[in-house]
């Protein structure tokens, strides 16, 4: 490993359900980008927000499968911590997006599986 390299020692992945769009999912990392603290630790270089492939394997699943992971870099918030705020963003979004288009993204968030991250 060199100078300035960092791992990343833990993180959260959300999926959005069947009801979603690939829209849905940059909307959701947006917003999680902006959202305190998410925001904050994003700005420090302690997170960052991905897009990336599915990796549940669900044959027939409806929607995109794309899912958002957060990674932290370093020693600077939780697990539970990062949960929390994650949740608290993810629900916020989802009741927005309730009020403004039909359908119901139905997200799911859980912790990484850092043996296949």
């Amino acid at each position: 490993m060199t100078e300035g390299d960092r791992v990343a020692v833990l993180g959260v992945r959300v999926r959005l359900g069947a009801g979603a769009t690939v829209d849905d999912v940059r909307a959701l990392r947006t917003w999680l980008e902006r959202e305190e603290p998410l925001e904050q630790l994003v700005s420090e270089r302690h997170l960052t927000i991905e897009e990336q492939a599915g990796t549940d394997g669900a044959d027939g699943r409806m929607g995109p499968d794309i899912e958002l992971v957060l990674r932290v870099l370093g020693d600077v918030v939780t697990l539970a911590a990062l949960t929390e705020y994650t949740a608290r963003a993810v629900k916020t979004w989802t009741n927005n997006r309730r009020r403004l288009q039909r359908g119901d993204p139905d997200p799911q968030i859980r912790p990484l599986d850092p043996g296949r991250e």
